[in-house]
C-alpha cells in the first residue's frame, strides 16, 4: 500500500493515452473521449454519447505498455532504391533484439514472480501452444511453465516469437478487487521500429466477474440488481475508481521493467469498456 501511495504522488508528465476516461485532464494523463480509432464526433451527437453514458456501467479497462528494447539490430538493403526507402522511411528492414527467446523467457518470468503475478493462463512460442494453466488467481505455476517451455527450446531449437499469458489479482483492503490479465509477446524478428515487447493488460472489477458457481440467470440477475442501486454518480465514481487502479498498476508495471530488462523507452495507454443494462449486459466477464 506505501508503494502504490508512493506512486500516486509522484505522477508526472507521460505519454500515456486514455481513451474514453473519466480521470482528470491536463497533462499528467491525457483523456480522449471518444474511441480510437473512431473520429471524435461533434455537437449534438457529442452530448448524446455523454448522456449514453448514464445508463451504463464500466465492464472492464484494457491497457498496453510498449516496451522499446536497446542493443538491437537493425538490418536492410543497403544499395540502390531500396537502401534510399531504408535509410529515409524504415521501409525493407527488420529489427532483430538482442534477446534470444530463452533468455526473455527467464527475464520476464523473473519480473512477474517480482509482482506476484503467478498463476500461467497459457505460453505459445511460434504459435505452438507450449503450457495451458489452471486460470486460478492465487494459484502458482510459474516454475512449472518455465520449465515446460524451456524443455519445447531445447528440443525444438530457438524460435522468434513468445506469448506468455497470466492472470492474478488486486488485494485490496476495501474489497475493490480487480481480477486482472496480463499477456506479453514478444518477437525477436519484426518490423523496424515497433516495439519488441508488447504487455497487454486486462482488468475486470471483481463484482463484475461470473462467480464459479453461479448460473447465468443468477449472474445476470445480480449485475442486474447492481445497476438499480448505483446512480448516475455513483456509476461514474465506480469508473474513475478503478480506472485509478489500473493506471497505478501500469505505472508500477512499467517501473518494474526496467529491472529485467534493457528498456531504452516505452509507451502505453489505457481503454475503458462500458457494459449495457439488462439483457444486452453479455456474461463474457469469466475467466
Amino acid at each position: 500500500m506505501a508503494r502504490i501511495a508512493t506512486l500516486l504522488l509522484e505522477l508526472g508528465p507521460t505519454n500515456e493515452v486514455v481513451v474514453r476516461g473519466s480521470g482528470p485532464i491536463g497533462p499528467y494523463w491525457a483523456p480522449i473521449p471518444y474511441s480510437w480509432p473512431y473520429p471524435s464526433r461533434k455537437g449534438a451527437a457529442r452530448r448524446r454519447g455523454r448522456k449514453a453514458r448514464h445508463w451504463r456501467l464500466l465492464s472492464s479497462i484494457t491497457g498496453r505498455i510498449d516496451i522499446y528494447l536497446k542493443r538491437g539490430r537493425t538490418d536492410g538493403p543497403r544499395h540502390e532504391v531500396a537502401g534510399w526507402f531504408a535509410d529515409n522511411f524504415g521501409l525493407f528492414t527488420k529489427q532483430t533484439e538482442m534477446y534470444s527467446v530463452r533468455e526473455f523467457l527467464k527475464r520476464y518470468t523473473k519480473f512477474l514472480s517480482e509482482i506476484n503475478h503467478t498463476s500461467v493462463l497459457l505460453v505459445e512460442i511460434d504459435y505452438e501452444q507450449v503450457y495451458v494453466g489452471k486460470a486460478s488467481p492465487g494459484g502458482d505455476d510459474l516454475d512449472d511453465a518455465l520449465t515446460m517451455a524451456s524443455e519445447y527450446l531445447v528440443s525444438h531449437g530457438e524460435g522468434n516469437k513468445m506469448l506468455f499469458s497470466t492472470l492474478g489479482r488486486t488485494r485490496n483492503a476495501l474489497k475493490d478487487n480487480m481480477e486482472i490479465t496480463l499477456e506479453a509477446q514478444y518477437s525477436r524478428k519484426h518490423g523496424h521500429g515497433k516495439p519488441g515487447v508488447e504487455v497487454r493488460f486486462l482488468g475486470i472489477p471483481s463484482v463484475l466477474v461470473k462467480r464459479s458457481q453461479e448460473g447465468d440467470k443468477d449472474y445476470r440477475a445480480r449485475i442486474e440488481r447492481l445497476l438499480r442501486q448505483l446512480t448516475n454518480v455513483a456509476k461514474e465514481k465506480f469508473a474513475r475508481k478503478y480506472e485509478n487502479t489500473s493506471k497505478v498498476l501500469l505505472r508500477d508495471y512499467e517501473r518494474q521493467l526496467p529491472k529485467s530488462f534493457d528498456v531504452a523507452r516505452t509507451t502505453r495507454w489505457l481503454h475503458l469498456e462500458w457494459g449495457k443494462a439488462g439483457k444486452d449486459l453479455k456474461p463474457r466477464v469469466k475467466f
